[in-house]
């Protein structure tokens, strides 16, 4: 989650406040960004070979990383009558950087080509139009594509959808700066497949020039994919995935309109596999993957 407000008269902010943090918009404002994003992938696993008696273990790790940069310009086209607003934000100013040296330590041709591909498909969007609420809701964003891999990212790519925007979904509690508010996420009529875990939220003091706040958000999710079939084995099956998805945020929010100064966010989406255990090695081999999108957000002059 990622969180924004505007009184018109800047109260003290030593204690509560008596309102929640709302964003004030201005028809015709432009408002400017630069926005960074760097993706890093993983994969590790065991590879074995028999020997005779002896099973001998080799451990390996693939990896793969890239970084890309753009400005980011948002215009307040208009307000509706609920205090949302209608933005167009514009893309420009793509810098990538999603090679990397082939003689590296853990260099896989594969996943660097993931990265390459999913730098370009980021830079396919350069206009979106869509309406952002008081509170930081957003509405009608365009789905982005990836062909990062070939797992189920739908929780990351919703993330990312909004992680790139330079806008904040504000808590509907008014400030209390120090006073961390958790809650649990559940959904027991899915069973073991559903996300568990919890999410907290936290304000900060942050600058006084400009008045602003600063709001950390964390989400710590996890779930099992069933297997594809039943009474699988090594070799004709696919065992269980356990999941896990973490997700940080610390923005920076204006106290005098509630736009965004500055934002460093991240997410990370794990994907371990157990697999039966294999005679002569202690434990049973385990491979997974891993996914990191790490997002810094600049307000421009």
């Amino acid at each position: 989650m990622f969180l924004l407000f505007a009184p018109a008269v800047l109260p003290c902010f030593s204690g509560a406040q008596q309102k929640p943090l709302s964003r004030t918009f201005v028809a015709g404002s432009e408002e400017r960004y630069q926005v960074t994003v760097i993706i890093r992938v993983e994969t590790h696993g065991i590879s074995t070979e028999k020997i005779g008696e002896k099973t001998y273990v080799t451990p390996f790790t693939h990896e793969a990383q890239g970084q890309l940069s753009w400005r980011s310009t948002r215009k307040i086209s208009s307000l509706h009558s609920d205090e949302s607003a209608a933005i167009v934000e514009t893309l420009d100013r793509f810098q990538t950087s999603c090679d990397k040296d082939p003689n590296a330590k853990n260099f896989d041709a594969g996943l660097q080509k993931s990265v390459q591909e999913t730098c370009v498909s980021w830079q396919d969007l350069s206009q979106m139009n869509y309406t952002e609420e008081k509170l930081g809701l957003i509405r009608g964003l365009p789905v982005l594509s990836s062909q990062l891999t070939n797992l189920d990212l739908s929780l990351l790519m919703l993330w990312i959808r909004h992680a790139f925007r330079p806008s904040v979904l504000l808590p509907q509690t008014p400030i209390q700066f120090g006073a961390r508010t958790e809650h649990a996420i559940a959904n027991s009529t899915s069973g073991d497949a559903s996300p568990l875990g919890e999410e907290s939220t936290e304000w900060f003091e942050a600058s006084s020039d400009p008045p602003a706040a600063t709001l950390h958000v964390s989400q710590d999710l996890r779930w099992t994919d069933p297997p594809l079939k039943s009474g699988f084995t090594n070799v004709g099956g696919t065992p269980a995935k356990r999941q896990l998805f973490y997700a940080d945020s610390l923005n920076t929010i204006s106290l005098l309109d509630g736009s965004l100064l500055k934002a460093s966010r991240s997410a990370t989406r794990e994907t371990k596999e157990l697999l039966e255990p294999v005679q002569g090695l202690p434990d049973a081999p385990e491979f997974g993957s891993k996914l990191t999108v790490t997002v810094t957000i600049l307000r421009l002059p």
